[in-house]
C-alpha cells in the first residue's frame, strides 16, 4: 500500500511540476502585467506621416489608415543629440548637409519620398530631452528615478522628471506597438542617426523580448535596423530595462554588442555606418582601458552587422563636423534611392531587404563615392586577416 501511494504522490508531484513549468514558459507571464499604456501631453513621442510632411500625428491606438496602413511596410527614424539652440528636426535633408555638399545631397523630402514608395513614416521626437550629451544612453535604456537624476532643473532631470519609471526606448516601444498591434506586412526598418541609433537598438531588443514572450503581434518588430553615425560611447550603464526589467550595468558598447548579437540570432540585420572619427562606434575604444573587454566588443560588433566605413564621404567632408548630419542624410536618401533601383553598383547597401543584406552580416565595407553621390556609389570589402 506504501508502494502505491509512494508512486501516486510521485505521479502528482511530476504533473504539478510540469504544471508549473508550462505556466511559468507560456507566452504572455515571464514579465508580468506590463503597462503599454500610452500617455497625453508629453514632450516626445512617434508621429506618424499623413499626406505630406506637415501632416502628422502622434500615435495613438486605432490610427487613420492614411497615417498608419497595416498592409503597407513600415519606416521609423529616431533623431539624436540635440543642443538647446537647435531647431526641432524635420524629416527632410538636413541645412548643414545640403551646404556642406553644395547642394548635391538635394532637397529631399524624406516622407514624399517615402510616402510615394507605398511605405508607413514615423518619426521619434525626443528634441525637449536630448541636450546631455553625457547622459542620454541612460534615459534611452536605464530607469532612473529622481534621486538618481542629479540637480534639479537640469535637462537631464527634467527628462527623468517626464518618463516617470519609464524609459525613452520603452516609451518608443509602447508607441509601436499601440499603432501596429494589428499589423500584417513584415516589413519594418528602423532607422537611427547618432544617439537614435541607441534609440533604436534599444527599442528593437525590448521589442524582440517582448514577441519572444508571446506579448506582441511579431509584425512589428524590425526585421532591418539601419544606424547612421551610431554613437556608442563607454560609459557604464546601470539600472534595469523598462518593461523586459533587464539589468544592464555594463558599458553602454558593450549593451549595444550584445543585443546587436541577440537581434542577429533572431534574424533582425543590422547595418551600422560610421563617418565621424572620435564620435561614433569607434568611440567606446578611447574610454575602455581593458583591452580583452574592447577586442570582446569590438568582436561582437564587427560579427553580427554589416558594418561599413563611409571613406568616399569623408575624403570628401572630413572626418569632424558637418560629416554627421551628412551621414545620416546619405543614409536615408540611399534607402530611397536603393528602392529606386539607383544603387546598383552599390552592393551591399541600406535600401536592400534583410533576406538581401543577410549574406554581408559580418563583413567589413569601404562605402567608395565620390561626394554625395548614390548612383556612382560602390562598397570595397574590407579582409581581415
Amino acid at each position: 500500500m506504501k508502494k502505491i501511494f509512494a508512486a501516486a504522490l510521485c505521479v502528482i508531484l511530476l504533473v504539478c511540476s510540469l504544471t508549473a513549468f508550462a505556466a511559468c514558459d507560456k507566452p504572455g507571464t515571464l514579465y508580468g502585467e506590463l503597462d503599454m499604456s500610452l500617455r497625453e501631453g508629453t514632450l516626445y513621442g512617434l508621429y506618424w506621416y499623413g499626406d505630406d510632411i506637415d501632416d502628422c500625428v502622434v500615435s495613438k491606438e486605432n490610427l487613420d489608415v492614411r497615417y498608419y496602413d497595416p498592409e503597407k511596410p513600415t519606416l521609423i527614424y529616431s533623431h539624436g543629440w540635440k543642443t538647446e539652440s537647435e531647431d526641432k528636426e524635420i524629416f527632410k535633408t538636413l541645412a548643414d548637409t545640403y551646404s556642406a555638399t553644395n547642394g548635391a545631397s538635394g532637397r529631399v523630402d524624406y516622407v514624399a519620398e517615402l510616402k510615394a514608395l507605398g511605405y508607413n513614416v514615423a518619426f521619434w521626437d525626443w528634441y525637449e530631452y536630448a541636450h546631455t550629451l553625457g547622459k542620454l544612453q541612460n534615459e534611452i535604456w536605464t530607469v532612473k528615478s529622481l534621486d538618481e537624476a542629479g540637480r534639479e532643473g537640469t535637462n537631464y532631470y527634467n527628462a527623468i522628471e517626464a518618463l516617470d519609471g519609464r524609459t525613452i526606448a520603452g516609451e518608443f516601444v509602447r508607441s509601436v506597438c499601440a499603432v501596429m498591434k494589428h499589423a500584417t506586412n513584415k516589413e519594418v526598418i528602423f532607422v537611427g542617426h547618432s544617439f537614435g541609433g541607441q534609440v533604436v537598438t534599444a527599442a528593437a531588443y525590448t521589442l524582440y523580448k517582448l514577441a519572444d514572450a508571446g506579448y506582441i503581434n511579431e509584425n512589428i518588430i524590425p526585421d532591418r535596423i539601419s544606424l547612421a553615425d551610431p554613437y556608442i560611447p563607454g560609459t557604464v550603464l546601470s539600472g534595469k530595462m523598462d518593461l523586459i526589467g533587464e539589468q544592464t550595468g555594463v558599458e553602454t558598447a558593450m549593451m549595444d554588442a550584445n543585443a546587436f548579437e541577440y537581434l542577429n540570432s533572431k534574424g533582425a540585420v543590422i547595418d551600422l555606418n560610421g563617418a565621424m572619427v572620435g564620435m561614433t562606434y569607434e568611440m567606446y575604444k578611447g574610454t575602455i582601458k581593458d583591452a580583452d573587454t574592447v577586442a570582446l566588443i569590438d568582436g561582437k560588433i564587427k560579427e553580427n552587422t554589416v558594418y561599413v566605413i563611409q571613406k568616399g564621404l569623408t575624403n570628401a567632408y572630413g572626418t569632424v563636423g558637418k560629416i554627421h548630419v551628412i551621414s545620416r542624410d546619405y543614409i536615408l536618401t540611399s534607402i530611397i534611392e536603393g528602392k529606386k533601383g539607383n544603387m546598383e553598383n552599390c552592393v551591399p547597401n541600406s535600401s536592400m531587404t534583410s533576406a538581401q543584406l543577410k549574406a554581408f552580416v559580418g563583413r567589413e565595407f569601404n562605402l567608395v563615392c565620390e561626394g554625395f553621390n548614390i548612383s556612382g556609389a560602390t562598397m570595397e570589402e574590407i579582409i581581415v586577416d
